[in-house]
């Protein structure tokens, strides 16, 4: 027996055409919604600008170094430009943003690159007050095994970096990978930026025609990798800032000269005298030279067991010998500097 199909009531059908009818504009109320998400669930959403990006665009001020970042010959962008200032410098750089500040710095630049094999790389620029306070950077910066690099005088590479300064730039570039056409690559690609960076002016930053302390030191026995100028605490002294070193070998033994001009020649001598006390406070004492020793006038010599220090001062320039493994290579660096310096202007 066939069984008797179901009638459906005129009701029934109304109740059934209004459940899809409401089901339908609950469908298009979700699609409208979805188009026009909160602010704040938007926000959520998005990934967070860069800190450097944030910082500039709070602060409302043009950084001049991301200019030189908007393009470089033979790279792509493989990222945005992000921008620091003084107060911002630690988010990029937490821990060594001291040496910067230390040397005067104002602004900082840097973006991710890519080079035609896909290696990958950041330039970042640094701008400091004058030329002096960054070569401070760069020389403080220098690393182990990094050999020059002719880009600039002070520049220097080591198998996947390159580092140089052009007036009172400091420029870093550091590469993904340190394969045979790296350093070339980089080189290349550091001598284009050096020619487009403007070389500075120290007479604008307040610093008249500055004297160039570090070509002072004597060419004989110097490892020309070893100048460095330290911008504060020079050899653990606080406050005594703007130092130049320079590491030599001598038939006698390694000894370190150093140099620091100052604005005059009464605080050169009073620097002169702090740090010989600062030395006697930490174990040194005075030591007669050896016997027909030609020192400096004023000369004052100190020693400790396997460390010998002479310093002196001439005009505004305070000299000295540091850290001599022995009297005889203290005396004899001793001597050379001061020939170096013999026809300095004070």
């Amino acid at each position: 027996m066939a069984a008797r199909r179901k009638r459906i009531s005129r009701q029934q059908r109304w109740t059934a055409w209004g459940v899809l009818t409401v089901l339908a504009a609950i469908v298009v109320w979700l699609g409208l919604a979805q188009s026009r998400l909160n602010p704040a669930v938007l926000v959520a959403l998005s990934p967070p600008p860069p800190p450097g990006a944030a910082a500039s665009q709070a602060s409302g001020r043009t950084f001049a170094d991301a200019a030189w970042l908007e393009s470089l010959p033979t790279a792509e962008p493989a990222g945005p430009t992000e921008s620091y200032d003084a107060e911002t410098l630690s988010d990029r750089i937490d821990g060594k943003a001291e040496l910067y500040l230390a040397a005067n710095f104002q602004e900082m630049s840097i973006r991710p690159f890519r080079l035609p094999d896909g290696t990958r790389l950041e330039v970042a620029i640094y701008t400091q007050a004058t030329p002096t306070d960054a070569f401070a950077v760069l020389s403080s910066q220098r690393r182990p095994g990094a050999k020059p690099s002719p880009v600039s005088p002070d520049a220097y590479a080591t198998e996947n970096a390159l580092y140089f300064t052009k007036g009172n730039r400091y420029v870093e570039m550091t590469a993904d990978r340190a394969e045979a056409s790296t350093g070339p690559a980089l080189a290349a690609l550091a001598l284009k930026l050096a020619e487009a960076l403007p070389a500075g002016d120290a007479a604008a930053a307040g610093q008249g025609a500055a004297r160039d302390v570090k070509a002072l030191f004597p060419a004989e026995g110097l490892d020309p990798g070893s100048v460095r100028l330290a911008a504060s605490d020079a050899m653990g002294m606080e406050g005594f800032s703007n130092v130049y070193t320079a590491e030599y070998a001598l038939p006698a033994g390694p000894a370190t000269a150093l140099l620091a001009e100052r604005d005059t020649a009464e605080t050169a001598a009073a620097d002169a005298r702090a740090f010989a006390g600062f030395l006697k406070q930490n174990g040194y004492a005075p030591t007669p030279p050896p016997a027909g020793a030609a020192l400096p006038a004023g000369a004052v010599v100190l020693g400790t067991v396997g460390s010998y220090e002479i310093l002196w001062t001439t005009g505004r320039l305070l000299a000295g010998v540091h850290d001599a493994v022995n009297l005889e290579a203290a005396v004899e660096l001793t001597a050379r500097l001061a020939a170096s310096l013999k026809d300095v202007t004070p």
